[in-house]
């Protein structure tokens, strides 16, 4: 690898620890100063906004941004500047026929010329900038330094010495307080100096210091929405003082620095314009200089643990190595594969980045999070609708975090309004549709080139996620007013948007996920992977993945109507299930993508849509059908685990083995997750436990980005983390086929172990131990009194009759 300088903030953390303890490895931290992007870095959030810290001695780099910091503008009636190609209506029937009649290069020809629209109001996710922190001190000398970050308190702290002075430094982002804290303290009387500046990425801002205050006031590049960053200085001893745009300490025995800050965004159709960003920045300063640091840190503890303590894992680890700092460990697994510790941390840090970059109120996470140090985040930042802002959340359910996937839904809801003017004016019909891509202007059109802008089944997999939240939680007014308007709006879509195609009906246009296939000698071969060519075609009909999709919308959307007592609406979807086509397997045993049987064993790609019927849907299953999950196996082996240098534009990424793992563990074989999990951590993984996906550009991050030596840049992002420790806890207990399945996949190396407060779909609760790969105890809760079907492995228990299963009700 190679590091470049430059970094966000991450928090990193050490744990002594014994076997099956409580509390363990719930610490990242490394033994030296930070200087390089994401390989060191640690992240502090709210929600609200993101601060990454890299913890140098004589200066303290703080990259900060709002989640609300976007390019672009919503569409405020000028739909064609939002996406809305003006000749798409009228090409649908034309592509529909040059599909069904297997034209392919004609549908794909009238795709691009008259149905895909405009990018120029999309935007992208975007940065303030840098806090820089200087420390002048006339030694450069310092021993004993130690970074770190504490999962279980959310709380960052670097310390050091220099002589015979001890310094601390102490950093948390507080959601009910909506303020970054950061503490300077030191052992000796009058030993801190410090000046305070920034360095700010967007063209149009001024610093403003007036005593103890240091303002950022700015616009956005492109849209000129207004920031605000404001910062009180709270100091016992010591000069205040001034020098350019600097703010200077002389002499403090500590001080204290509040920060907050924020945009005019609010997630209202159709202007999305709120208060102004120095009044709300004002208050929130003043309510939380009020209340003082102690109050302050107290309340942010209890509000984070509220969260993060109701699941615990306790895995037999390596007391040894639970021993080293982070970066020593990362080495040593991807020396030998083996640290239980290691993973154990890896599910406690993507369940702390999921509670600190998504809360009720604020907007969901992209795919960074709300974290990005740079002007354009890689990949747009954007919600990317055909997996990975889905990923984001699919450790939510299980791990009783549904508040955190509620911004989510909201983001959704009001998609769906602009998705209703995409389905009229796009497509002439009903309902909502959305595409690939998503921003905080409620984009749902499609935009771009087909074989990444073409996919209409953005919204499908949107309500995938609205029905889970219902599923887990069982709130009935959340599916009588959120959720089946949203449920019923997209099935409504579909139902209006279907194609008759060898007597069954096919989704078209479409695009499966990013693939497409290349016209050689012999026929159709999609081993050739993002290959411009008149001969390359994306419009295969019978896309594979769309079925699976629909049959899970449909499903779902039936049962929340009957529970709704809207029957006849249930019915009239569970006919058009029945008239989806049928999944097919093709020659080489494999799951087919395509209604026509062209996979190829040299095929790599990214992308495994076609076996969303397998993960994150439910359609798939080796205790219902057998030979389909042989299929899907087979497929999985077909399409390989991670990177093929080969075909390196296509293959591999975090998401991507993100989805093989959850896969595989749908299929109970734990042992084959666990290797992609490692391999994931290790060959994509940062040293501080975080993961990323390669590619051979970096959009406009530029060459300050994290690179490999051939060239590849290693773009963070937040989906394979935020995905790990559900698929973890779904090797532990499923439920997602009407039915608590205990130690499913439970992978050899963890074989012994306990979990509480895990959650199952029926708002169950369950406390389980094991040892030796042998269930001991399982306790499960339930709120409403229904006992269960349970599963110990691959055999039905009653659990009226079981010792081992007790039931709370």
């Amino acid at each position: 690898m190679k590091l470049l300088k430059f970094g966000l903030l991450f928090l990193l953390f050490s744990c002594n620890r014994e076997v099956i303890q409580e509390s363990k490895n719930e610490k990242l931290w490394f033994e030296y100063p930070g200087q390089y992007w994401n390989s060191q870095a640690m992240h502090l959030g709210n929600g609200y906004f993101g601060a990454s810290f890299l913890g140098g001695v004589d200066e303290e780099i703080i990259a900060i941004t709002d989640a609300s910091m976007w390019t672009g503008a919503p569409a405020n009636g000028e739909w064609e500047k939002a996406g809305v190609n003006p000749k798409a209506k009228a090409s649908i029937p034309k592509i529909r026929e040059a599909v069904v009649n297997g034209d392919i290069p004609k549908a794909d020809k009238l795709m691009m010329e008259e149905f895909m629209g405009d990018t120029k109001m999309y935007g992208f996710f975007t940065s303030i900038g840098e806090l820089k922190i200087e420390f002048p001190n006339d030694t450069k000398e310092y021993s004993s330094y130690k970074r770190e970050l504490n999962l279980a308190k959310s709380l960052g702290t670097v310390t050091y010495q220099k002589a015979e002075t001890k310094y601390d430094r102490e950093y948390f982002c507080s959601y009910p307080d909506k303020v970054l804290v950061l503490k300077y303290t030191a052992n000796k009387e009058n030993s801190i100096d410090l000046n305070l500046g920034s360095s700010i990425i967007q063209k149009t801002s001024s610093v403003d210091i007036k005593d103890n205050v240091f303002e950022i006031k700015g616009f956005i590049n492109g849209n000129e929405r207004p920031f605000n960053v404001l910062i009180e200085v709270k100091n016992d001893g010591g000069v205040l003082g001034k020098e350019g745009d600097k703010l200077t300490l002389r002499g403090a025995n500590s001080v204290e620095l509040y920060v907050t800050m924020s945009t005019n965004y609010k997630m209202e159709y159709p202007r999305y314009i709120g208060e102004a960003p120095e009044s709300k920045n004002r208050a929130v300063l003043d309510k939380a200089i009020a209340k003082g640091y102690t109050a302050l840190k107290t309340d942010h503890i209890k509000d984070y643990q509220s969260l993060y303590k109701r699941v615990n894992l306790a895995l037999e680890t390596n007391p040894e190595l639970d021993k080293l700092p982070t970066n020593e460990r990362f080495e040593k697994l991807k020396a030998s594969g083996k640290d239980v510790g290691y993973k154990q941390m890896a599910f406690n840090l993507g369940r702390y980045m999921l509670i600190s970059s998504s809360r009720p109120g604020t907007l969901p996470a992209n795919l960074q999070g709300v974290w990005n140090a740079f002007d354009f985040a890689p990949w747009a930042g954007n919600y990317q609708s055909n997996i990975n802002v889905q990923e984001i959340y699919w450790s939510s359910g299980p791990l009783d975090l549904l508040e955190c996937q509620q911004p989510y839904i909201d983001w959704i809801e009001n998609l769906s309004i602009s998705g209703k003017e995409i389905a009229n004016r796009v497509y002439g019909t009903d309902g909502w549709v959305s595409h690939s891509i998503g921003n905080i202007w409620g984009h749902a059109a499609p935009i771009g080139g087909i074989r990444w802008g073409m996919y209409p089944m953005g919204g499908v997999w949107h309500c995938q996620h609205v029905w889970e939240q219902y599923s887990f939680s069982q709130d009935q007014a959340y599916l009588k007013n959120q959720a089946y308007p949203l449920l019923k709006g997209q099935a409504t879509f579909w139902l209006q948007n279907m194609v008759p195609y060898k007597g069954y009906n096919i989704t078209s246009p479409a695009v499966s996920a990013e693939h497409g296939a290349l016209m050689t000698k012999d026929g159709l071969n999609p081993a050739f992977h993002d290959f411009e060519s008149e001969d390359y075609q994306y419009n295969l009909p019978g896309v594979y993945q769309d079925m699976e999709m629909l049959w899970d919308l449909f499903t779902n959307t039936a049962e929340a109507a009957k529970i709704l007592n809207e029957n006849a609406f249930a019915d009239s979807l569970l006919a058009a299930r029945e008239k989806l086509l049928p999944l097919k397997i093709g020659k080489h045993g494999q799951l087919q993508e395509w209604y026509q049987d062209i996979d190829n064993p040299e095929t790599h790609h990214r992308h495994i849509a076609h076996l969303y019927a397998v993960a994150p849907g439910k359609q798939i299953h080796p205790t219902l059908n057998p030979e389909f999950a042989k299929a899907a196996k087979k497929s999985l082996d077909m399409r390989g685990d991670g990177r093929y240098m080969e075909q390196e534009d296509a293959s591999g990424g975090n998401w991507a083995r993100a989805h093989r793992m959850w896969a595989w563990t749908r299929l109970m074989d734990g042992e084959r997750a666990s290797k992609i999990m490692n391999e994931m951590l290790t060959e994509e993984g940062f040293e501080n436990g975080l993961t990323y996906q390669h590619a051979p550009y970096s959009g406009q991050g530029g060459p300050e980005m994290h690179t490999e030596e051939d060239g590849m840049h290693c773009n963070w992002q937040l989906d394979g983390s935020a995905a790990l420790p559900g698929c973890i806890a779904e090797m532990i207990v499923q439920s997602h086929l009407n039915e608590i399945h205990l130690l499913p996949a439970l992978p050899e190396e963890f074989k012994t172990g306990k979990i509480s407060g895990v959650k199952a779909r029926g708002d169950y609760t369950l406390d389980i131990v094991w040892e030796d790969g042998a269930l001991v105890k399982a306790t499960i809760t339930s709120k409403n009194g229904l006992k269960p079907v349970v599963r110990l492995k691959d055999q039905l228990i009653d659990i009226d009759k079981d010792s081992r299963i007790s039931f709370v009700n």
